[in-house]
């Protein structure tokens, strides 16, 4: 199965409304220069004279860039050893091409489907209350189980738009997510208490320097502490100080599986991170996710149902669930018509 050329597309899709924040909570910072909804994907097809064509999609950002593709034309795509390959772009296609070619599902490459489908949870930006609110609402109405939300210290409405999201839909999970903005163990606890036995979840809520005070904050309080790690060794140092009540994994795929290994020895349920991407990068992860059995917590994998389109042929999440497909490599296919009206740049090697 030797590779014959290989294309990338570059699509921008904007978001659906009530997703992103209103202007008055709009902010840049270095690594988000501009507004989200202006953020490019590359979607990427890796052709063969065997007939199998190989998808995969990269990370998003905001300037356009040239691309520089691995040497793979002429390449036999059997000759790739799949833990080798991970993450996105041109690797993701590559392992897409060689489930096809063996009729395995991306899961079972990964070490085998343990569940059929994956808790997946609603995404919102920053707002105000009465915005969380009816967000809340499209959420319980869509099935979702729970909903997250970035916020800061400096929004002032932390505790606010936490009980008006359980008031407008009492059954939702709701996970707050300052990126660390909370900034120390004093502002959590002032924010933790009057939240008491409320189904909450604070994500890296301060700066992971100190995990002690990440035991501190989880024993001082119900609501459950959940850091974002991106290594093997953070998960090991934070089970060893049972520092925390569950995580979100950075890495989407054999990086991933590592780490909630470690998790689940010690009991602790995570979930999968997202860069709120498209819906080809949600199916890859998914994948990952199904291999997990203690992936139990709402996964991130949003980014197909905050935008107008995910690109994908058929949806992925319902009723709070996105179902793991059955289909070779990633199992899924894309809505051709779609890539081509969100498409701004197509470019083809050779």
């Amino acid at each position: 199965m030797k590779i014959t050329h290989i294309e990338r597309r570059v699509v921008c899709v904007p978001f659906v409304p009530g997703i992103l924040s209103p202007p008055e909570y709009g902010e840049l910072l270095p690594g988000y220069p501009k507004p989200l909804g202006e953020r490019l994907q590359d979607l990427l097809y890796i052709h063969t004279d065997a007939g199998p064509t190989g998808i995969g999609m990269s990370g998003p950002y905001f300037e356009p860039r040239q691309e520089h593709p691995p040497t793979l034309i002429g390449k036999d795509a059997r000759s790739f050893e799949p833990r080798s390959l991970g993450g996105g772009g041109w690797q993701m296609a590559l392992l897409d091409l060689l489930g096809k070619d063996i009729g395995w599902p991306l899961c079972r490459i990964f070490g085998g489907k343990l569940q059929d489908s994956v808790l997946v949870d609603y995404w919102i930006s920053r707002m105000g209350p009465e915005a969380t609110a009816d967000a809340a609402r499209r959420a319980a109405a869509a099935g979702f189980h729970g909903i997250k939300m970035k916020c800061k210290w400096e929004d002032n409405n932390v505790v606010e738009r936490v009980f008006a999201a359980h008031e407008a839909a009492p059954s939702l999970r709701i996970v707050m997510d300052p990126n660390e903005r909370f900034h120390n163990l004093t502002n959590a606890l002032e924010l933790a208490r009057p939240l008491e036995g409320l189904d909450v979840v604070f994500e890296d809520p301060f700066p992971k320097t100190d995990l002690k005070e990440y035991r501190y904050l989880k024993d001082a309080t119900s609501v459950l502490i959940a850091p974002h790690f991106q290594n093997p060794r953070q998960v090991i140092t934070a089970v060893e100080m049972q520092a925390v009540d569950a995580i979100n994994i950075a890495p989407s795929d054999w990086g991933f599986i590592d780490m909630a290994r470690i998790a689940e020895a010690e009991g602790i349920p995570v979930w999968q991170a997202s860069n709120v991407d498209l819906g080809l990068f949600d199916v890859f992860r998914l994948h990952a996710s199904a291999a997990a059995p203690n992936c139990t917590f709402g996964s991130d994998l949003c980014g197909n149902f905050v935008h107008e389109h995910s690109l994908l042929a058929q949806p992925l999440v319902a009723n709070g669930r996105a179902v793991v497909p059955d289909g070779p490599g990633l199992g899924v296919e894309l809505d051709e018509e779609a890539v081509a009206r969100y498409q701004v740049a197509h470019e083809q090697w050779p």
